[in-house]
């Protein structure tokens, strides 16, 4: 899905919403603004609009002093976040990983033999698994032996990003106006309390999340240094996974 078409996904969200009242709308947001609100007036107007921009959620919908913050997903929805490698490298610091685990993705990263991507032999993603399987091994095992700490990492992912100060979200939406599906916070930190990822061998994991540069570009010119610092995050899983968890834990 394209950044534009996300875009006018939501907005064809905010419009079937926004300024209408609980039976104005369809059977599907009906069933969403159950979930989400279900103390709002039925007679009385919603609101919906745009949350505040570079935040994870995309919408709010409230109604008097009660509001919810949505994240809308639309498509395949396999990306989830993006960021930079040295904020990504202090959020692992932060969690209590160790030096050896931060070096060996390191390495994995940029693919080139060095931990700051100075190296002049680029692997492609086939070759850094042969060449540093032993340490991506115990990298993953690392990432995932604590669960409090793979909760963070989908707190920051899915709901909070980067910046501590900013509005979260509150709920995960998959899909349009006239169909979706929906989790909230509590019933993802449920889902990752109890689940295992151990079939993820292939990849750089936390959790279902999977972890990879947005660019190494092997046996090439670099176009875009930037692209080579930056940690591109993927739930391949997401929108199976979105209606698994809701019939299985409490809203």
């Amino acid at each position: 899905m394209s950044l534009n078409e996300g875009l006018m996904n939501e907005e064809q969200i905010i419009r079937a919403i926004d300024g209408n009242t609980y039976y104005q709308l369809n059977s599907n947001l009906q069933h969403f603004i159950y979930f989400i609100l279900p103390k709002i007036n039925r007679n009385k107007k919603i609101n919906c609009f745009h949350a505040e921009d570079y935040t994870k959620p995309d919408i709010c919908i409230s109604q008097d002093d009660m509001s919810r913050y949505i994240s809308v997903k639309h498509g395949t929805a396999e990306g989830v976040h993006e960021e930079r490698l040295d904020s990504f490298i202090e959020f692992l610091k932060e969690n209590g990983i160790d030096d050896y685990t931060i070096e060996s993705y390191l390495l994995y990263h940029f693919g080139d033999g060095t931990t700051d991507g100075t190296g002049k032999n680029r692997l492609d993603h086939f070759n850094v698994f042969v060449t540093y399987n032993e340490r991506i091994v115990k990298m993953n095992e690392k990432f995932n032996d604590s669960r409090e700490f793979v909760k963070n990492f989908a707190d920051r992912v899915l709901f909070q990003g980067v910046n501590p100060l900013a509005t979260p979200a509150d709920i995960i939406y998959h899909g349009d106006e006239d169909f979706g599906s929906f989790i909230s916070r509590n019933q993802i930190m449920r889902h990752i309390e109890l689940r295992k990822w151990d079939y993820m061998t292939s990849v750089v994991h936390i959790g279902p999340f999977i972890l990879r540069p947005k660019a190494r570009y092997p046996g090439r010119e670099i176009k875009n240094d930037d692209y080579r610092k930056r940690v591109v995050v993927s739930y391949p899983k997401l929108v199976s996974d979105i209606m698994y968890i809701f019939k299985r834990y409490k809203f």
